[in-house]
């Protein structure tokens, strides 16, 4: 008999925060990797496009999201020129070359999900985890 556990990311990433084991960890990982898309919040114009990268404590940060809604929501709360901010959604295997792009540019920490139950992770853990999944 299999059982099938039906929770949200913020659920996921709670647990994680609550237990901090390994184990809970790789369940954040699995997640993510198990989506179809993630979302990615582009600023400026749309014929020159830049993914938003926030700055916490002088250390930039790319940002990265699983839900549109709730990437704009968050864009908008923060982002004064609300006007050029737009979401855009990626495969998650086009996803981690998108990762890959932001990581040469000198990025070396990535928020999943800013706000409560954000998940923080090195550029180096992502990009192994996202480059490692097979996909079909």
């Amino acid at each position: 008999m299999v059982r099938i556990y039906k929770k949200t990311f913020n659920q996921t990433v709670e647990h994680y925060i609550n237990t901090k084991t390994a184990q809970s960890r790789k369940q954040v990982w699995i997640y993510i990797n198990s989506m179809p898309t993630l979302y990615f919040i582009q600023c400026g114009q749309q014929s020159c496009p830049v993914p938003w990268i926030m700055f916490e404590q002088d250390e930039p940060i790319a940002m990265v999201f699983t839900n549109p809604e709730h990437a704009l929501q968050v864009a908008k709360s923060v982002i004064e020129d609300g006007e050029n901010i737009r979401v855009v959604g990626l495969p998650t295997n086009a996803a981690a070359m998108y990762m890959t792009a932001i990581a040469a540019q000198g990025v070396q920490t990535v928020c999943f999900n800013h706000g409560p139950s954000r998940f923080d992770a090195s550029m180096d853990e992502v990009l192994l985890s996202t480059n490692s999944m097979t996909r079909f």
